[in-house]
């Protein structure tokens, strides 16, 4: 009876502190943004880079938006191979059609964390299985994250060639290396983990490590999540030398492969609302050292930033009738099975 009333207690104080750390986070990442942008715009000359975006060709701009649209696709193709692996089944148009309304929330929710959890909330409401719908997307996630990782590490003499500290690499090995080690650690003791299963945490660790391995095991699966993956990232760097082309900049396929990676996983850090201001500092830093002035490089960024504002628009009206999804595109016996594993 006391624990009850104990509960019952703490509960809602509980629930509201989590809202109201939220609600910190939030706005500390939005004055994050803001001073940022705020920051650049003392530092640079805004009036040329408005010149530079506004004479941009238009032909060219078109080119990079639609190309930058095959990131839906590349990441729809990914996340129904992870949940497959999890012996859940997420028709592709389902997969497209979810990535697509969190790609719209991605924009104006922290980083990309938010449209993730939109993802995780209409794939569980559609399967019914938490885990299922959490662990897909935080491994498809992870992919990308590992993915990028590489790119950069590979991509290290190209960097150091045009001026970027060693440490960047470097660091990027280090966080690769530790990643790939405990994805090891849990492949290898699924079995340990599971014989301590009475445990939360252990239960927890348990079904994670199964779920990675039922992901990662097989190594065709693994080689095309790879290959994804690094396409999306490549995907992007020519987006951005499209942007520079139609802004008539200096910049070749080269310097885009090498610097945009950086610039990328700059964004990604959950610190900012939607990697704005965190990507045209890094835009600005390193596209400096291939002789891009300042305002050249944020009038790049800004487009690139607003390309992915264009793209993310359907996501807004595939929201909008979210019950019209036919619950028989799914075959929920898959998805009872990858819960109750």
């Amino acid at each position: 009876m006391d624990e009850e009333r104990f509960t019952a207690t703490t509960g809602p104080a509980l629930m509201r502190s989590r809202a109201r750390i939220r609600r910190i986070l939030l706005v500390s990442q939005g004055c994050l943004s803001v001073g940022l942008l705020a920051y650049l715009i003392s530092k640079v000359d805004v009036a040329q880079a408005s010149a530079t975006a506004l004479n941009a060709d238009p032909l060219l701009l078109v080119l990079a938006i639609a190309q930058l649209s095959l990131q839906l696709f590349l990441a729809a193709l990914r996340w129904e191979l992870v949940a497959r692996g999890l012996g859940g089944s997420l028709p592709f148009s389902a997969a497209l059609r979810f990535v697509w309304v969190g790609t719209f929330f991605s924009q104006v929710l922290p980083a990309s964390i938010g449209g993730d959890i939109v993802r995780m909330w209409l794939y569980w409401r559609r399967c019914g299985s938490r885990r299922l719908a959490i662990h897909s997307v935080a491994l498809e996630r992870l992919v990308m994250v590992v993915a990028l990782l590489l790119l950069v590490f590979a991509v290290q003499p190209g960097l150091v060639a045009r001026g970027v500290p060693l440490a960047i690499g470097l660091s990027a090995g280090i966080v690769l290396t530790g990643m790939i080690a405990v994805f090891s650690a849990l492949l290898l003791s699924r079995g340990l983990l599971a014989g301590h299963g009475s445990w939360p945490l252990f239960r927890v660790l348990s079904h994670v490590a199964q779920d990675v391995r039922g992901v990662f095991a097989r190594i065709p699966r693994s080689a095309a999540l790879c290959v994804l993956s690094i396409a999306a990232h490549l995907n992007i760097a020519i987006v951005a030398w499209l942007i520079a082309r139609a802004l008539g900049l200096n910049i070749t396929v080269a310097d885009s492969i090498v610097l945009v990676p950086v610039v990328v996983l700059a964004a990604t850090l959950p610190i900012s609302v939607g990697g704005w201001g965190v990507r045209e500092s890094a835009a600005i830093t390193l596209f400096g050292l291939v002789g891009v002035s300042g305002a050249d490089a944020l009038a790049l960024s800004v487009l690139l930033g607003l390309a992915s504002i264009v793209i993310s628009i359907p996501g807004a009206l595939l929201w909008l009738p979210r019950e019209r999804l036919r619950e028989d595109d799914f075959d929920p016996t898959f998805d009872e099975r990858a819960d109750q594993a």
